[in-house]
């Protein structure tokens, strides 16, 4: 005895399989819709690991520039603390490491911060945004050096490039990545 459990909404042929998903005359789907397109939602979004290199190149440039912040604010104390070793300085000269170390403090700061909405996948433009920070930490300090024509370019361009390659390529995987993120 064979039961017809359902007929087909287009060509009204008898369905006689219950866990039929096809018309087996028309070919055409018995699945509502509606549940076609859940199912289609619910497929995960296939992630790579691009983000989390991003967010840790990231974190290393922040540590990279921060770690020259460090050394500037050191070098502006002990500047202040004993100008009679710069005969002639005053301490409006020594201003320029104050300015640096803090720029790159903040910088390293935020940056740091932010590549947590990296490792989120959440924000694509603060990550972006914060991706960029050690770029401009980068480009300050030899704007501040030449403003207050420091000696140190060449120690600071050796010193910024590995924190500027970081920057840069953590940009690209973010911009390669930019379908992952929420």
């Amino acid at each position: 005895m064979v039961v017809c459990l359902l007929n087909c909404p287009y060509c009204d042929s008898e369905i006689v399989d219950e866990d039929a998903t096809f018309c087996p005359k028309c070919e055409k789907s018995l699945e509502p819709e509606g549940e076609l397109e859940q199912t289609a939602l619910d497929v995960p979004q296939k992630r790579t690991d691009l983000l989390l290199v991003a967010a840790l190149l990231t974190i290393i440039a922040a540590a990279f520039t921060s770690s020259m912040g460090y050394l500037a604010i050191d070098q502006y104390t002990v500047a202040l603390s004993d100008l009679s070793f710069y005969p002639g300085a005053t301490a409006s000269e020594f201003l320029g490491f104050l300015i640096l170390g803090v720029l790159r403090i903040v910088t390293s700061a935020l940056a740091l911060i932010g590549s947590i909405f990296m490792l989120l996948r959440k924000r694509f433009k603060i990550s972006m945004l914060v991706a960029v920070l050690p770029i401009v930490s980068v480009l300050g300090t030899y704007i501040i050096i030449q403003q207050y024509n420091y000696a140190y370019i060449t120690i600071l361009v050796f010193s910024d490039l590995p924190a500027l390659i970081m920057a840069i390529m953590s940009i690209i995987l973010l911009l390669k990545s930019k379908a992952e993120f929420i």
